[in-house]
């Protein structure tokens, strides 16, 4: 299975179309994965479209923020310009939907593309900057330090590979499409086994080649063709990594910012410690905004097939 065609969404998103993904091997359609690694088929679905020419150039600050289901991002380079995308749930905004300001002065946006307007301005130049975006009753401020971040390159793969091989784990996350939230608690252990049970009463464990889930009162089990928990955290794919600083002050925990563009946007912060794990991390995309709270790293989990309630 081609890991591009897996979209990261929720294990919550799983709950709300069980129905689905129970038939996702069959019917194939549109692939996307939930952070359980279970392909759900959404025909006829397809990412948002959304154009952000700087994306592409590695010397961009990658930052976003959403009020509800309002989604901004940036993308920023050093003396500018800058970037922004704009999406209200996965509708692109024209630029005359936005005011723009840059140190609470208003600045001229032009359209860059589908969703994106560009406003010229020296940022990350040699002096902080505030870049807010207001559409509507909402505002999203960012506060651009003054010179690029460094990268964060040599960090992101040193947490890729501290990640990727740990034998266990246990993680919180909390999913929102910008109104309510799913909370899911969720165990791993490698190579291939999970367990979840989400607020929405959605229970599954996934053990190599098969999977079981709880419904009508009682676990359902059936075929599944395999994943490997180490493929499937939030970030996985993801790039532009740039080392944000202190998580807060005095934290010991590092921010690291990190983007993807396909097979849709998302922007990703990870909090960073000391030995290169992620103790928390958010990734925010259209329609789709998720908080991951990470530990028990290495503990005693063992999952088994289901019996009983």
């Amino acid at each position: 299975m081609s890991r591009i065609a897996w979209i990261a969404l929720s294990v919550a998103a799983t709950a709300l179309i069980v129905a689905v993904v129970s038939a996702a091997f069959v019917v194939g359609g549109t692939r996307t994965k939930s952070t359980a690694g279970v392909p759900v088929s959404r025909p006829g679905s397809e990412p948002p479209t959304l154009s952000l020419p700087l994306a592409k150039d590695r010397s961009a600050l990658m930052l976003a923020k959403h009020d509800r289901d309002l989604l901004v991002g940036i993308a920023a380079r050093p003396a500018g310009p800058v970037e922004v995308a704009a999406l209200r749930a996965e509708t692109p905004l024209p630029t005359a939907a936005l005011a723009v300001r840059l140190d609470g002065r208003p600045v001229d946006a032009t359209q860059c593309g589908a969703g994106c307007s560009r406003v010229e301005g020296g940022v990350l130049s040699g002096s902080p900057a505030r870049l807010s975006v207001r559409v509507g009753q909402s505002e999203l401020a960012f506060e651009l330090p003054a010179r690029l971040p460094p990268s964060g390159s040599a960090l992101f793969a040193r947490v890729q590979k501290t990640m990727g091989a740990l034998r266990s784990w246990r993680y919180v996350e909390r999913l929102s499409s910008g109104r309510g939230a799913v909370v899911s608690h969720i165990g791993a252990q490698a190579p291939n086994r999970l367990r979840i049970r989400s607020s929405t009463g959605f229970r599954l464990v996934i053990i190599g080649r098969r999977r079981w889930i709880f419904q009508g009162g009682r676990w359902e089990r059936s075929s599944f063709p395999g994943l490997s928990v180490s493929e499937l955290f939030m970030w996985d794919g993801a790039a532009h990594a740039r080392i944000l600083g202190p998580l807060r002050p005095g934290s010991r925990l590092t921010a690291l910012a990190a983007f993807h563009a396909e097979p849709f946007p998302a922007w990703f912060r990870l909090a960073v410690d000391a030995s290169g794990r992620v103790l928390e991390a958010e990734m925010i995309a259209p329609s789709h905004f998720m908080l991951h709270d990470y530990g028990d790293f290495n503990g005693a989990i063992s999952i088994r097939p289901p019996t009983g309630k």
